[in-house]
């Protein structure tokens, strides 16, 4: 159950990541402002408090239901900046080698959580498969540069809370550790709404940023919401489902899927850049077609020894 779970949940987060870059550089809106809109929508999960949903018992673990929502907030700030920096078919399979690397140190030390040798084989043949398509050459960089940079410590802050995450799973049940450890995302989101230039931008944007953004035909935040609306609610459903997932399986072979995610984002750039290229694109040489096709074999032989 939770392989078809991970499968579905990374397919609607490729469609998510497609959206998050079209919106960080087409409609430039801005990393920071990104990440508030990323986290207030996750506000609405409090609202499940009256159904049943029970208190922690230890402040350490209250804690680490902290930990977990505050590193994944952080992970998307993180992940927004390099995907800002550099192309999303690099930067995105690098966070998805990434994660499970750290997933899989954190998970051996934290919960003691031991794989078989085949699952072993299938992390490294699904983490190997990221690390190829990582590999950037394009006429802005050559190799890793600093969107990499942000993509391996937003693999770290992702890595952190989804282990912590599974420790809360594990005490108290998926609906309960859900709510508690989203909580600290959404509480994020409304101590960012109070910040300065967040403010002042959502309501009120200067008379000289509107005179820019009508003549540079750059769209306004108020523009995008609706889009980000979109967004947003998608990634809420694709994150949930992956949570389900790792409560109820490995966190770590969850985790290792997350290659399948960027699998999906090549298809979906590759398409998007050939048929809506004045919406999407990005250039791609042979060499670089090639490379990508074997990592997706290599992703695709990773999933084969986890069925």
């Amino acid at each position: 159950m939770w392989l078809i779970f991970s499968i579905l949940g990374y397919a609607i987060l490729a469609v998510v990541a497609m959206m998050d870059k079209y919106l960080l550089s087409s409609a430039k809106v801005q990393p920071a402002l990104y990440t508030f809109y990323s986290t207030i929508f996750v506000l609405p999960v409090l609202f499940l408090l009256p159904f049943g949903v029970g208190y922690l018992s230890s402040w350490a673990d209250w804690l680490l239901a902290l930990l977990s929502g505050l590193t994944f907030a952080l992970a998307l700030w993180t992940m927004f900046l390099g995907f800002e920096k550099s192309e999303i078919s690099h930067v995105g399979p690098l966070i998805g080698a990434a994660t499970p690397l750290f997933v899989l140190l954190f998970s051996n030390l934290f919960l003691s959580e031991i794989l078989s040798f085949r699952q072993l084989i299938a992390c490294g043949f699904l983490i190997i498969g990221s690390l190829i398509v990582s590999f950037e050459k394009s006429k802005q960089h050559i190799g890793w540069h600093s969107g990499i940079a942000w993509g391996i410590l937003s693999g770290l802050l992702y890595g952190a809370s989804h282990v912590s995450a599974k420790y809360i799973y594990d005490r108290y049940g998926f609906l309960d550790g859900f709510v508690w450890t989203r909580a600290a995302i959404a509480l994020l989101g409304i101590f960012l709404l109070f910040h300065p230039a967040i403010y002042r931008t959502l309501f009120f944007p200067s008379i000289w940023q509107r005179i820019k953004n009508k003549f540079s035909r750059v769209s306004a935040p108020q523009d995008n919401i609706v889009l980000v609306g979109i967004d947003k609610i998608l990634s809420v459903v694709g994150v949930v489902i992956i949570q389900y997932a790792i409560a109820v399986g490995s966190v770590s072979l969850v985790n290792a899927l997350n290659g399948l995610q960027y699998a999906f984002l090549i298809i979906l750039v590759l398409i998007f850049s050939k048929f809506w290229p004045k919406k999407f694109k990005e250039n791609y040489s042979s060499g670089e077609i090639f490379q990508e096709l074997i990592a997706v074999i290599i992703i695709i032989g990773g999933l084969i020894l986890l069925v």
